[in-house]
C-alpha cells in the first residue's frame, strides 16, 4: 500500500459539507495559508480519504471556522483484522501524549491511560482532551484512516478486577519470565484481539503483579537490560504491530 504525502484535515460532519474545528481551520488558513477555492484532503477517522474544496472562512474576532465540501473519495482503509488495545501508564511530562502519538502510528486500536500503586504521577481533568488532540495529529500524519478510541484514564487494579479482556490474548512487559516468541507467535496467530500493559516509572506493586498473572496476561521480556516506562509501552507496541503482519506472510 502507498500511501501519499501532504496535510490532512480532520472533519466529523456527517454531510457532503461542513466546518472543521477552530483548529483545524487555524492551521488550514493562518499556517498554510490555504484560500477560497482550493483544494485538500480531508479524512473523517472512519476509514476513508477524500479530496475537498473550501467553499467559505468564517472569521469573527479570534473565531475563524472553514467550511468545506466533499468532492470526490480518494482512498479507503480497510477495517484491521486484528484490535489492539494497549493500557499506556500516565507518565511524567508529555511521555504519555509521545506513547499516544507513537502508537497512533504503530496501528493500537485502543488507548487506556492507567494508574497504578507506584505510579509518579495521577491524571489530571485535561489529559484526556491532550490526547485526543494528540491521537487526530497522529493520525493525519501517518496517513492512517481509522482512529484509535483513547478511553477515560482507570485505576489499574479496580480495572483489571472487572477482567475486561476476558476474550483477548493479553501480554504483559514483565522482566522476570518470559513466552518464548515463537508461543508468542503462535498465540497471536490465534487471537482477533490482542491487549498489552508495561508499567509506570515505578512499575508494578507485587499485588498487581499477582493480578495480572491471575487475569493471564502472559509475561514477556523485551530486554536483558533494565527499560525506562517510556521505552517498555513502545518497544512492546513496536513488537505486536511487527509481529501481527509478519502472521500475514
Amino acid at each position: 500500500m502507498h500511501i501519499q504525502g501532504g496535510n490532512r484535515f480532520f472533519f466529523t460532519f456527517e454531510e457532503k459539507t461542513g466546518f472543521l474545528s477552530e483548529e483545524e481551520s487555524h492551521h488550514l488558513i493562518n499556517v498554510l495559508r490555504k484560500k477560497i477555492g482550493e483544494k485538500v484532503k480531508l479524512i473523517n477517522g472512519k476509514g476513508k480519504e477524500y479530496e475537498g474544496e473550501i467553499l467559505e472562512i468564517a472569521k469573527k474576532g479570534k473565531f475563524l471556522k472553514v467550511k468545506v465540501k466533499l468532492l470526490k473519495l480518494l482512498r479507503e482503509e480497510e477495517i484491521p483484522s486484528k484490535k489492539i488495545v494497549a493500557l499506556i501508564p500516565i507518565l511524567k511530562g508529555d511521555k504519555t501524549e509521545f506513547l499516544i502519538e507513537k502508537g497512533t502510528e504503530l496501528g493500537i486500536s485502543e488507548f487506556i491511560p492507567f494508574w497504578s500503586d507506584y505510579s509518579v504521577v495521577k491524571t489530571s481533568s485535561k489529559l484526556n482532551e491532550r490526547l485526543k488532540r494528540k491521537v487526530i495529529n497522529a493520525l493525519k500524519q501517518s496517513g492512517r484512516l481509522y482512529l484509535p478510541e483513547i478511553k477515560t484514564p482507570i485505576n489499574l487494579k479496580e480495572f483489571l478486577a472487572q477482567d475486561p479482556f476476558s476474550s483477548f490474548l493479553k501480554i504483559v512487559a514483565l522482566p522476570e519470565e518470559e513466552i518464548s516468541l515463537k508461543n508468542l507467535l503462535k498465540e497471536i496467530i490465534e487471537f482477533k484481539e490482542i491487549v498489552l500493559i508495561s508499567g509506570p516509572e515505578g512499575g508494578f506493586s507485587e499485588e498487581e503483579k499477582k493480578l495480572l498473572k491471575e487475569k493471564k496476561f502472559l509475561p514477556f521480556n523485551l530486554s536483558p537490560y533494565i527499560l525506562r516506562a517510556e521505552t517498555a509501552s513502545l518497544s512492546l507496541m513496536s513488537f505486536i504491530s511487527i509481529l501481527t503482519r509478519l502472521e500475514k506472510r
